[in-house]
């Protein structure tokens, strides 16, 4: 079946809502927890573990779309992999105000520093290949699992 079938399939109007509502609820509930997991892990062991919560992340997510849904079609699997993105900019967001309340103790945050920790570039800067860092064995763990996350992601919820 081509590209092109695939998106000419009829969408279900239930299915797409309940697909909606689960992408919704897995990009925000699964990146503030796995952030305050993450923030958990560096400040207490000094361990990163993002490649691991990147590959638990995209099979959750994948899992949940896929028990929602009756008849599939090639738009959840792109709100899958939509929604794996969206998670771990919220991963990265919790994590940064974790660590900035955690080092200054306040969670009262200048309005310049605010939208600095809003910009989605320096959490997707790891994909980077002429970065300083891209060939350090935890960028490459983080770039690996990011793209079998993303696979997977497309995959499963088929």
């Amino acid at each position: 079946m081509h590209l092109k079938d695939k998106f000419s399939k009829p969408i279900y109007k239930e299915d797409l809502f309940r697909v909606l509502k689960e992408v919704l609820f897995m990009s925000i509930i699964g990146g503030l927890l796995i952030g305050s997991i993450q923030v958990l892990l560096v400040i207490r062991f000094d361990l990163s573990l993002m490649w691991l919560m990147l590959f638990v992340l995209a099979f959750l997510t994948a899992k949940r779309i896929k028990r929602a849904i009756n008849e599939p079609h090639i738009i959840y699997s792109l709100l899958s992999v939509f929604t794996f993105i969206l998670a771990i900019y919220i991963l990265n967001l919790t994590a940064s105000l974790g660590v900035y309340y955690v080092f200054t103790g306040s969670i009262q945050i200048e309005l310049s520093y605010f939208f600095q920790i809003l910009n989605p570039v320096p959490y997707f800067y790891f994909l980077y290949p002429f970065s300083g860092y891209f060939f350090q064995v935890n960028n490459i763990f983080n770039v690996v699992f990011f793209i079998i996350g993303i696979y997977y992601a497309f995959q499963y919820s088929k």
